[in-house]
């Protein structure tokens, strides 16, 4: 029986991967536009203390950036209350193309985990994905456990992995927009970005084991 499911040993883990990665940016899809997670950091964390705007103008302002990040024809970041340096800019213009390519893999991956999903289940082997997503369910709880212990650093190396410079180190006098974004409300967004994948995971790994082979 071994040697007949080698053949698709490599399939089964490269469609588990893409599960894996489909959850993953819909997780961080998922944050970018639920602009109501900001909303209640706001009171969560004192952010209206800490720039002197209220809650309405911090709204405005958190959803003009989200506009501009998250639209392709716009090319130019302006924010009612807070100016930005060249610097500034132009980390958010990397941060732009950093979502776009988290778009573009939720859409491969989603298409990627269909057509495989349908694919072995039309051979009754989608039984085959279980043990490759037991073992990727532990990333989301190992990422989970270091955000509870340690994010401080793990945000400072995320953002060494994914940028080549010290752009996102902001000068609050120049960039202002970085009060109104307080480290607590990424490690937030980093909890329930994980909290998806792990459920999306846990829930295709259920539908596996329930699912009748036909």
């Amino acid at each position: 029986m071994e040697h007949l499911m080698r053949p698709y040993r490599v399939q089964k883990w490269g469609i588990a991967t893409a599960l894996f990665l489909f959850w993953l940016s819909l997780g961080i899809t998922f944050v970018i536009f639920f602009e109501p997670l900001y909303h209640w950091s706001i009171q969560w964390f004192g952010v209206e203390k800490m720039t002197g705007y209220s809650a309405d103008v911090l709204k405005t302002n958190y959803h003009e950036l989200i506009g501009y990040l998250t639209n392709p024809l716009n090319d130019s970041l302006m924010m009612s209350n807070f100016t930005s340096s060249q610097q500034g800019l132009f980390h958010f213009f990397e941060v732009k193309r950093l979502f776009f390519i988290n778009f573009a893999i939720f859409l491969s991956s989603g298409l990627v985990s269909f057509f495989g999903i349908r694919s072995l289940k039309q051979r009754r082997l989608t039984w085959l994905l279980r043990r490759p997503i037991r073992w990727l369910v532990l990333v989301p709880i190992f990422v989970c456990v270091g955000i509870a212990s340690f994010f401080n650093t793990l945000f400072i190396k995320f953002h060494e992995l994914f940028f080549n410079n010290d752009a996102w180190i902001f000068d609050p006098k120049k960039d202002p927009i970085i009060l109104a974004l307080p480290e607590e409300f990424f490690m937030v967004c980093f909890i329930v970005v994980f909290s998806i994948l792990l459920l999306g995971l846990l829930g295709t790994n259920l539908l596996i084991k329930n699912l009748k082979e036909i």
